[in-house]
């Protein structure tokens, strides 16, 4: 049976008293497990940023380029301040990974050691490195070559042979682009996963670009069993194949001809440890790579037997808490897209039952539905414990056509399985969103986002179940053409003002509102609770055509309520005056 793996900056700190060390794991020699937040990055933070050109790949600066930033680095890209480091060596036995994004290092340190560590005027705070307890599987894997039928059934639509995947891929209209020659060219695509068994043997896989590979357990290249023995992961492959495989007549992935890279991240063994400062390297190094796009099929909720004191609660899911939340959160505003699995943890009528890092404000976090479209019973559900819109979006995860790389003993590099979880429903949705950057790379994550949520089938009415719906590729690709860029390629909109749906919504104390202008114009953000009354005003700004313009509305101070958001734009060229309004929830 599959066993399902779910797994800004801001300047966050973390209000935790000391811990005692009985408060932290501990590994075979009875250290400790901890993650050590320092307060500053040293005198540095006095000098100016750094060239990014130092910092980041080709890859990466054009990447943020996008986002039409004045500098493309900031705080978070400075690296930790070594003499900091060179303070706690002498405390710890081993430094694990640092993460330049939290100015954080994981660590591995005797237990009497700690309360010295916490004393250091440098160290912001110590905290837990926290351990995933994988869930039982939804449904039983079905082992199985496809039927003669199924291997027979070619799309004339597309001209592509897509197999028992018909459903998967048709579903999120992806062969609609695949007819058009749009496949995922020019995109690069990250997987964070647990091993890649059959990696450079398995069928689906012959024909993938595999641009680079990285273990961050034991800090190697190889993300395979080089014994053919699925002794540390098999799920990645299962993943992998759903987005990037290419076996006419039996399976081809939404984004076949994508270029990956892959980062192994977990240990595929039972009750082993699985930490989250890997998952928070292995996105720093796909922001290293020069990623477009991250898919991620892990979580981070509740831990082994004897550590429940430990796990995260449906109320941690709020944007802040988990430490790969605030990390995928950062990847987003560098420009990566993120999408990870919901979770699989069913329905609760009470509360939320997400998964970390799902539960991040920029993450697009994905549910599951059947062949039928309706909604996978184990696929989890939101709201966020702030109150915003999760999941975000759904795909095919019931029964998903995938794989099959579990070869104990013998190898078999040519079946496949009908499995179940979020884990496939992720990377279907998220091969359907390269598509749209194969299309127009200049996409910003926040256009995508908005094109995706736009289009899906619940865009009306989201919902805690499906969020904003199962998403059409195809429509958003549309949207995108009509609204975004024909805008940016030509210099024109039916009108000056194009206003988006404010995101997250509902929100709670600050969403974003979006906006295209074609003419530079003297513009004023207005918001009106629904008695008419002002509620907020950005004052009458200058506002140059030509891009999106993004505005954040802190509404902390106001009830919970509809209110009514509107943009007035005067035209500097002819003095027209144009207004859009649209409603948003604040709920607290």
């Amino acid at each position: 049976m599959v066993l399902f793996f779910i797994l800004i900056f801001s300047q966050i700190v973390f209000a935790m008293d000391a811990m005692p060390s009985e408060k932290f794991f501990h590994n075979e020699k009875n250290e400790i497990l901890a993650w050590v937040f320092f307060a500053d990055k040293g005198p540095q933070e006095l000098l100016p940023l750094q060239k990014a050109a130092g910092l980041l790949s080709e890859r990466a600066v054009q990447r943020r380029l996008k986002l039409g930033r004045k500098s493309l680095i900031d705080y978070s890209d400075k690296r930790i301040y070594e003499p900091y480091l060179e303070k706690i060596k002498p405390l710890v036995s081993k430094i694990r990974v640092q993460s330049k994004w939290l100015n954080a290092v994981s660590v591995e340190m005797p237990p009497q050691m700690l309360n010295n560590l916490q004393a250091m005027d440098f160290v912001e705070k110590v905290k837990p490195v926290m351990r995933y307890r994988r869930d039982l599987p939804p449904e039983k894997e079905q082992a199985m070559q496809p039927s003669k039928m199924q291997a027979a059934k070619i799309e004339k639509s597309s001209g592509l042979n897509y197999g028992a995947s018909w459903d998967q891929v048709s579903m999120i209209n992806a062969n609609a682009l695949h007819e058009n020659g749009i496949r995922g060219e020019g995109v690069l695509i990250c997987l964070l996963d647990d091993g890649f068994n059959l990696l450079y043997h398995h069928i689906s896989l012959d024909s993938l670009d595999l641009l680079a590979t990285w273990d961050f357990i034991h800090n190697d290249e190889s993300v395979d069993d080089s014994e053919f023995e699925a002794s540390e992961g098999w799920h990645g492959t299962m993943t992998l194949s759903t987005i990037g495989g290419n076996t006419p007549g039996q399976l081809i992935g939404t984004a076949f001809k994508a270029g990956y890279i892959l980062g192994k991240t977990e240990v595929d063994a039972t009750e082993t440890p699985v930490e989250e400062d890997y998952w928070v390297a292995g996105l720093q190094w796909a922001d290293s790579m020069g990623a477009d796009l991250v898919s991620s099929s892990l979580g981070y909720l509740d831990w082994d037997p004897g550590y429940e004191s430990f796990n995260y609660t449906w109320e941690d899911m709020d944007g802040n808490t988990a430490v790969t939340t605030i990390a995928a959160d950062l990847a987003v505003e560098k420009g990566m897209l993120i999408f990870n699995s919901a979770g699989n943890m069913g329905s609760n009528a009470e509360h939320n039952t997400l998964i970390a890092p799902s539960d991040g404000d920029n993450v697009m976090a994905v549910a599951a539905v059947d062949k039928n479209w309706s909604r996978a019973s184990f696929s989890s559900v939101g709201l966020s414990a702030d109150g915003r819109i999760k999941p975000d979006i759904a795909a095919m995860g019931a029964s998903a056509y995938t794989a099959y790389a579990r070869t104990y003993g013998s190898i078999d590099s040519t079946s496949f399985v009908y499995a179940s979880g979020t884990s496939f429903s992720c990377p279907i949705a998220a091969g359907g969103a390269a598509l749209l950057l194969s299309a127009h790379p200049d996409l910003t994550p926040a256009e995508v986002q908005e094109a995706l949520r736009q289009t899906a089938t619940q865009s009306d009415s989201p919902d805690r179940y499906l969020g904003w719906g199962i998403i059409d590729v195809e429509a958003a690709l549309n949207y995108i053409e009509t609204v975004s860029i024909v805008y940016h390629q030509n210099g024109y909109l039916p009108d000056n003002v194009y206003l988006f749906q404010n995101y997250p919504n509902p929100f709670n104390a600050s969403t974003t509102i979006q906006y295209l202008l074609r003419q530079a114009s003297m513009v004023e953000l207005q918001v009106f609770d629904m008695n008419g009354r002002e509620v907020f005003s950005s004052g009458p700004e200058l506002r140059k055509g030509g891009g999106m313009v993004s505005e954040t509305v802190n509404m902390n101070n106001q009830a919970s309520g509809v209110y009514i958001y509107r943009i007035k734009a005067k035209d500097l060229k002819d003095g027209i005056v144009t207004s859009r309004s649209s409603k948003m929830i604040l709920i607290k």
